[in-house]
């Protein structure tokens, strides 16, 4: 038993504070990755618990306190990804994984750096209000955390290597209405305007509501910058991945958000003509000076050995524990027939879309019919009519996961956390991998009605909200 609880603690272990546990029990997202048993999670969008199958991994009989295990497990996970994301006989892309998809996003300008050295970058960002704040300040080459996957202090905000000179152009997810924005015409204008700066366009598939980029921009101007697309939601088929890394992209995912490994567990897929430029390029000190402290020897794969001499020799075993978990429900989810998974999607979106046409305080985001089928986004109204603000629905989240209520065998819920935009707020339910498995499993006849009680709870709590 022993063992099992010290193979536990390393679900909080090789992040940032993030993962901490605080004195109320939980993590900043209202949630213990332990404390799964009698929850109903609706929150793959946010953060996820184990399972009783995933739970079976502390079970195994993994030595995380043995390096060279550790190392062939990270090669095992390596090799389980490519056979997922690869077609057959194909291998497309090489891999850098990093505890969290915030930790993704320092490596565009570190490659930049190194492509264009002498060059101010400059960033192009989509979708910032349905990104987390870290993956912001990575991408301009801030400090995003108060500690690294290391456990070692780092000032948050500070730069992590001076020489480095990001700006970012923001185009917002939505207008003041609410309405997603195309950018398609404003990326072309900014990517022309600045010709003397080493361009990265980083485009979302997969915001916090599901949003997805236009991508018809990248072929047309595949040679004005670095293209990186955040799939980090990771709610897309195979084909979709092999697109992106055919046009050059970098391709970043997890396994913590559709496929509800504990959180964080990220990983970026280089296409292999990315790989080879890399490893062909001049790569000097003050280039990874002070990435040493975000990435470890090991997080690159054997496809960069010219960039592996740069950073330290040091292993993430709460990272390994977490991929080990992610591929677990990856490789369980990918048995079960697209067709049948995208059907339980489908009846689930309309089983929620009708739950809130009929509430009395919950209203649909505009827009929902672009954005991924699997992410539900709605506002909350009090019952004066007025909508609940980005303060108000944060205490309101709080409140309402912190307590326990009767759906079935569960006692507690849990759903997607607020998200703030332009002029308002809004807040999410989301399936992930192991709630289709389950579904399903189940008579079609109640197949949604756990669901049911959960928008129920929701909006009964809302017209009580003071």
């Amino acid at each position: 038993m022993q063992v099992m609880e010290d193979i536990a603690d390393l679900l909080y272990q090789g992040g940032d504070e993030r993962l901490d546990i605080l004195d109320n029990g939980n993590n900043k997202y209202h949630i213990n990755p332990f404390h799964y048993q009698d929850l109903f999670n609706r929150g793959s969008c946010t953060c996820s618990t184990l399972n009783p199958l995933t739970a079976k991994v502390l079970e195994s009989d993994i030595d995380f306190n043995n390096d060279e295990e550790l190392i062939r497990l990270r090669d095992n996970h390596a090799k389980r990804l490519k056979h997922l994301l690869n077609y057959e006989g194909k291998d497309a892309f090489d891999l850098i994984f990093a505890p969290s998809g915030s930790d993704l996003a320092y490596l565009p300008i570190l490659f930049s750096k190194i492509f264009y050295p002498e060059k101010e970058m400059l960033l192009l960002l989509t979708c910032p209000e349905e990104l987390g704040s870290g993956s912001q300040m990575a991408y301009l080459g801030k400090y995003y955390a108060g500690k690294n996957q290391f456990g070692d202090a780092t000032e948050k905000g500070d730069d992590v290597n001076a020489r480095y000179d990001v700006s970012m152009a923001r185009f917002k997810a939505r207008n003041d209405n609410g309405l997603i924005i195309k950018h398609t015409e404003d990326i072309k204008e900014t990517l022309a305007k600045y010709p003397e700066k080493s361009k990265i366009g980083a485009l979302v598939i997969g915001s916090k509501s599901g949003i997805e980029d236009d991508i018809s921009v990248i072929p047309n101007l595949n040679k004005e910058a670095i293209w990186v697309v955040d799939l980090c939601q990771f709610r897309n088929s195979k084909r979709l991945v092999n697109h992106l890394l055919d046009m050059g992209c970098m391709v970043m995912i997890t396994g913590s958000k559709f496929y509800m490994a504990p959180p964080f567990c990220g990983v970026m897929l280089l296409p292999k003509s990315l790989t080879q430029r890399i490893e062909q390029s001049e790569i000097k000190p003050e280039y990874t000076e002070g990435f040493d402290k975000i990435f470890s020897k090991y997080d690159f794969t054997d496809s960069f050995p010219k960039l592996r001499e740069f950073f330290p020799s040091q292993l993430n075993k709460g990272l390994a524990l977490r991929w080990e978990i992610a591929l677990n429900e990856m490789e369980r989810f990918n048995e079960i027939l697209r067709k049948d998974s995208l059907r339980i999607i489908a009846d689930w979106n309309d089983v929620i879309k009708e739950c809130i046409a009929n509430s009395n305080h919950l209203e649909l985001m505009p827009h929902q019919e672009k954005t991924n089928q699997s992410i539900i986004s709605f506002r909350v109204k009090s019952r004066f009519g007025t909508y609940f603000s980005f303060d108000e629905l944060k205490i309101f989240y709080k409140d309402i996961t912190a307590d326990e209520y009767e759906i079935g065998p569960f006692k507690k819920i849990f759903f997607g956390q607020p998200v703030k935009y332009s002029c308002g707020a809004f807040i999410r339910v989301a399936i992930g991998a192991y709630n289709i498995y389950n579904l399903l499993k189940k008579d079609e006849t109640t197949r949604f009605d756990f669901d049911k009680m959960l928008m129920d709870i929701i909006d009964e709590r809302a017209g009580h909200f003071i």
